[in-house]
């Protein structure tokens, strides 16, 4: 006897046969099945541009980390100042992941790793309990970290060659300088006591100034860079009335938390609009 074998005839589903249906279902929960496991791929991909952006944050966040420690420790806006210090640490940790990745030098690996060392040591004195005593040296930590990180940035800004590398990073400096003006304020009026400390604070308002003429210069602003730049210009001096109360010592504490946030979220603003520009 002859044996035949013959395709099985499936049932039609809406015009489609059984197979087709099934391999549909099985193709979906795949999908669906994928969707829940982290991608590596999927992740934002750091551009030269983009990592002096994030290089330039670390600044920033070395001073919002130690400016949160001095508030929590005078009690000034403690629960915000105890969220703000978190999340700064936080991202701090993050960032430093992604650059530490990405890395195009064995110069700028290296320089990674002095941060990665230091930030290790700072960040366990950042996350204790704060006290007055504690303070300038927190303070003095805080600023060997930025140091470090400041001759990063400048190492990512050499790499680019580019002038548009130049102006993401003195913007993005313009968020450190909020910081370190509303930290090294804090300080003064939580009666921590160094005559550096004034010299310091003096020479980061005038750092300000002059950076944010330069911007306001620049020939490669957009009209909406202009205009977000003369807002800041317009807040920064109105804001220096409050830095001088401190002259008489008449500390304003909260008020200079709040201006400096708002200048922090203003320049973060402006130096990502610096990411996105087309310099040709």
């Amino acid at each position: 006897m002859q044996l035949s074998f013959r395709m099985p005839r499936f049932q039609l589903i809406a015009g489609h046969s059984i197979q087709s249906v099934i391999l549909s279902l099985l193709t979906t929960a795949l999908i669906i099945t994928l969707a829940f496991i982290p991608m590596s791929a999927s992740a934002d991909t750091l551009t030269i541009d983009s990592a002096i952006n994030k290089a330039g944050m670390q600044r920033m966040l070395s001073q919002r980390i130690t400016k949160s420690y001095l508030l929590i420790g005078q009690d000034t806006a403690a629960d915000k100042a105890q969220t703000q210090l978190d999340t700064s640490v936080a991202l701090f940790e993050e960032s430093l992941g992604e650059l530490e990745r990405f890395s195009p030098t064995a110069e700028i690996t290296q320089s990674l790793q002095d941060i990665r060392s230091e930030w290790n040591t700072f960040r366990q004195t950042a996350i204790s309990k704060p006290e007055q005593s504690q303070a300038l040296s927190v303070i003095e930590d805080s600023s060997r970290l930025l140091e470090l990180c400041e001759k990063n940035v400048q190492l990512f800004e050499a790499y680019s060659g580019k002038e548009k590398g130049e102006l993401i990073n003195i913007s993005g400096r313009q968020r450190m300088l909020s910081q370190r003006i509303g930290m090294l304020y804090i300080a003064k009026s939580w009666q921590v006591s160094n005559e550096q400390l004034d010299k310091t604070f003096a020479q980061a308002l005038n750092d300000f100034d002059q950076a944010l003429n330069l911007l306001l210069q620049s020939p490669l602003n957009s009209d909406e860079i202009n205009q977000a730049l003369n807002e800041v210009k317009a807040q920064w001096e109105f804001s220096r009335s409050g830095f001088e109360l401190g002259e008489s010592d008449r500390y304003v504490p909260f008020l200079i938390q709040v201006t400096t946030e708002s200048i922090l979220k203003k320049m973060d603003r402006i130096t990502s609009l610096y990411v996105a520009v087309d310099p040709s």
